[in-house]
């Protein structure tokens, strides 16, 4: 029987095909470069924290929304909480809160709900940001340790709890 191997053309001849960036040719053999090795892993590792912090980013504007509009939330908390803090004085309702204040809903009412959705904003931002920062800190874990099949896995995994945290399966 014959095996007939796949060779390729290069400068100085032909040769078998290079099994990966980390090998080099040492003349007669393709020789694995382990230090090429570690790089290009670092490398990966690198590239699977830029593709978590866009997931990341991505889940923001999603539970945040427009950041002008993010801005104006913040300070509606920030008066809703000066409010709730005054006792909910009738005559000193902060316009933020006021704004709110429609269909039966009083102004302590408006309040007091500006605050709870303000409390499970910041909430679901702190648990996206450990999510992120407690990923990136495996992966590039795995990284350093050529672990790269654990480095995908913590990848995926964390892309997956970002896509739950937000309800958004696009993410």
């Amino acid at each position: 029987m014959n095996i007939i191997q796949e060779l390729h053309q290069f400068e100085e001849g032909l040769r078998p095909l290079q099994p990966s960036a980390a090998h080099d040719w040492d003349g007669k053999a393709w020789v694995l470069d382990s230090a090429r090795v570690g790089q290009l892993d670092q490398q990966e590792g690198e590239r699977l924290c830029v593709r978590v912090d866009a997931a990341a980013d991505n889940a923001r504007a999603v539970l945040a929304g427009d950041p002008l509009k993010a801005l104006e939330y913040a300070q509606a908390a920030v008066d809703a909480q000066s409010f709730q803090d005054a006792g909910y004085p009738k005559n000193d309702v902060p316009l933020s809160v006021a704004a709110w204040v429609a269909r039966g809903r009083s102004a302590r009412q408006a309040a007091d709900q500006i605050l709870d959705k303000a409390t499970r904003l910041s909430d679901s931002l702190l648990t996206l940001r450990t999510l992120r920062l407690k990923a990136k800190t495996q992966i590039r874990g795995y990284a350093s340790k050529s672990q790269m099949e654990q480095a995908h896995a913590a990848t995926d995994e964390v892309l997956l709890a970002i896509r739950e945290l937000t309800g958004n399966t696009t993410l």
